[in-house]
């Protein structure tokens, strides 16, 4: 009996084993430690959990993608937008506009562009079949936008050469016919329009060409329009600063020598600004591939510039010179230093950017008439 009574207490005590096991077990689970949070745990001991930090250029936003049609525009597009837009330039620097013809890789990037900045009057007479060809949506800017455009006319002398207009505003003459000088106005309006393009001659223009790039700048990308805005106050400041000294330059140049004869038709607003006389262009507004003139385009600008006592005919960096040396052999005058009017210079040149060209155009202008 003894031995029944411990085997039964025995096997009792298993069992109340086993079920306070079994009653223990699901709170030994609960008690397990969950995975530790960043916040629970030192950095150090879990490296898996720190957040990786982004690169600088990768949080950045892209840049704003522009494109300048030449030279000259892209310099200012690069004074006002600095580094925050990425900036492409179809006609570069020493490169005649008048004779661009669009590659492949153009067309690319006119349908890269988000913004195309260009000079307008029809200077970039090519540009609305490239835009077109490249199902370009990109927006349109002509830096012109503002400026009083000058007539082509008035570079050859309404009133002396006796150009009318009749009651439906075409041009007419007073004489039977018309007169060599009204067909070289009319060319220079077939090639680029009503108006001179060359609007970027007088400083002040360029001033509202910088101010209408902030303003286009800052509508597309208005994060950065106090960027912008700074950029193209500074800049302005310079360009006054710029239209100062050629005034003052000019002032050097006795009144009576203060006449220009240029190979190409680009110095208009400059002369109407800076207070010269246009006596004439030997290539009025062809491009610098053109041929030379007629022999009777040769005797007439000689003439001329016999009759108004000229001794100097200044040659331009996009023409050719080969039309100028001919017009001053037949004149008996001087080549005078070859000036920046389309385009600027290469790098390392004195024409390297806006300033440095209207300042060396100006220079070289005074001194080769006062000598």
């Amino acid at each position: 009996m003894k031995n029944q009574s411990v085997l039964k207490v025995s096997s009792l005590l298993v069992v109340t084993a086993l079920i306070a096991a079994a009653c223990a077990a699901p709170a030994a689970l609960q008690s397990q430690p969950t995975p530790a949070t960043p916040a629970e745990s030192p950095a150090s001991d879990s490296p898996a959990t720190k957040p990786t930090p982004m690169p600088a250029d990768a949080a950045a936003a892209p840049k704003l993608k522009a494109l300048a049609t030449f030279s000259i525009i892209a310099d200012f597009v690069q004074n006002v937008a600095g580094d925050k837009v990425e900036l492409v330039t179809l006609v570069g620097p020493g490169t005649d506009s008048h004779d661009y013809e669009p590659t492949p890789s153009d067309v690319a990037k006119v349908a890269d562009a988000q913004l195309i900045f260009e000079n307008g009057l029809m200077f970039e007479s090519w540009l609305d079949r490239l835009y077109e060809a490249s199902g370009s949506r990109a927006k349109r800017v002509a830096l012109s936008e503002g400026i009083d455009p000058r007539p082509f006319e008035e570079a050859y002398g309404e009133d002396e050469h006796g150009h009318e207009h009749d009651a439906d505003g075409k041009e007419g003459s007073k004489e039977a016919g018309h007169s060599h000088d009204e067909e070289k106005a009319g060319d220079h309006a077939h090639e680029h329009g009503e108006f001179d393009p060359h609007v970027w001659q007088d400083v002040r223009n360029a001033i509202q060409m910088v101010r209408n790039i902030a303003q286009a700048l800052s509508e597309v990308d208005p994060a950065n329009a106090n960027f912008y805005a700074a950029n193209a106050a500074a800049y302005i400041a310079q360009l006054e600063a710029l239209d100062e000294e050629i005034v003052s330059l000019v002032e050097q140049i006795p009144e009576a020598r203060r006449k220009l004869v240029t190979s190409h038709e680009a110095l208009g607003y400059f002369a109407d600004r800076y207070g010269f006389e246009m006596i004439g262009a030997v290539l009025g507004t062809m491009s610098s591939m053109a041929g030379e003139p007629s022999a009777q385009d040769f005797a007439s600008l000689a003439e001329a510039v016999k009759a108004e006592g000229v001794d100097v005919i200044f040659l331009e960096n996009v023409t050719n010179p080969q039309a100028v040396e001919r017009l001053a052999r037949e004149a008996g005058i001087r080549v005078g230093p070859s000036l920046f009017t389309d385009a600027l210079s290469a790098p390392g040149e004195p024409g390297a950017t806006y300033i440095d060209m209207m300042r060396y155009n100006a220079r070289a202008i005074r001194d080769a008439l006062t000598q």
